[in-house]
């Protein structure tokens, strides 16, 4: 599965201190990987013990070396750089975009997170909404972002990319309250209701 282009420009991706960093070990918020994804990571050299399970998981974060929290065990905390970019994870190549099931867990949303810097600033806001009490349904993103949100929308629903979710759903997470709903996604609902 393959989410392109990146949305995000490289140069504040290199400067943003919010991706590939997590504030507890077990966040929900690591990075799933699928078996192919599991097996392309071990030969860029990440150790297998950050894999719990070799036919699909979340990763297993490292302590941060020079700070609190934790990290991806792929990330540089100097460079800024992931060693696995270039067959980085649908999970990361989907972010700031997301998938998450509604509050009733009947309906999966199509999103995007407030915490990415660069998505917040394009909304017209500099600090996320939780920090700002706001609603976060009140954040718009302008109409060239909305082009390329509903260009990886139609991917999304394609039927590659569907079942490639239906095999694993864990690629959909719980509801988050902070996150921007764009849109429902019936085709993957339906697909994820009713698997062949």
């Amino acid at each position: 599965m393959m989410i392109k282009p990146q949305i995000v420009p490289s140069e504040e991706c290199l400067r943003c201190d919010v991706c590939c960093r997590f504030p507890e070990a077990n966040s929900f918020l690591r990075p799933y990987f699928t078996e192919k994804e599991i097996r392309q990571a071990l030969l860029y050299g990440i150790d297998p013990i950050h894999f719990s399970d070799q036919a699909g998981c979340q990763i297993a974060v490292v302590p941060h070396p020079a700070g609190e929290g934790f990290l991806c065990p792929a990330f540089n905390h100097e460079t800024h750089q992931c060693r696995l970019y270039q067959v980085r994870p649908f999970d990361c190549q989907l972010y700031p975009f997301a998938l998450m099931w509604n509050v009733e867990r009947d309906t999966v949303l199509f999103a995007w997170d407030p915490k990415c810097p660069y998505l917040l600033a394009q909304s017209g806001e500099d600090m996320p909404p939780m920090w700002l009490d706001i609603d976060p349904a009140s954040l718009a993103l302008p109409a060239s972002l909305l082009e390329q949100a509903h260009m990886v929308e139609l991917r999304l629903e394609s039927e590659d990319t569907i079942a490639s979710l239906v095999a694993h759903p864990r690629l959909i997470t719980d509801f988050q309250p902070d996150i921007v709903i764009l849109k429902p996604l019936p085709r993957l609902t339906a697909a994820l209701r009713d698997p062949l």
